[in-house]
């Protein structure tokens, strides 16, 4: 299980530093999302910058640790941790880390009780 889990922060964090590497910040592609016959995915683009800029992956993250240490399903730890994954990825470091180490707390609270 342990392994699992640690392959899958991973792969997030490979995922979202390809994402950020190329298709955030490069210049051409900004140029290319505010021309006026701009790709349907740069809306998406646009929304992660929003996100990232006003900390919401790090914020969201740390509500589902706040929500995993008191639920009794581990899916709301995962998913604390797999956000936080991502937010140290782009640089939502604080809330980020908060949310990654409650959902941590509360995925191994979880594997303790299910021994």
């Amino acid at each position: 299980m342990a392994w699992r889990l640690v392959a899958e922060w991973v792969t997030i964090g490979v995922i979202m530093a390809l994402v950020r590497r190329y298709a955030i910040e490069p210049e051409s592609i900004g140029l290319l999302c505010q021309a006026g016959t701009a790709p349907w995915w740069c809306g998406l683009r646009h929304a992660l910058i929003l996100a990232v800029h006003f900390k919401m992956i790090g914020y969201l993250a740390t509500t589902m640790g706040v929500i995993a240490l008191w639920s009794t399903r581990g899916i709301w730890g995962r998913l604390a941790m797999d956000l936080g994954a991502a937010g140290l990825v782009f640089y939502n470091v604080s809330w980020a880390a908060a949310g990654f180490v409650l959902g941590l707390l509360a995925v191994v609270d979880s594997d303790r009780k299910s021994c």
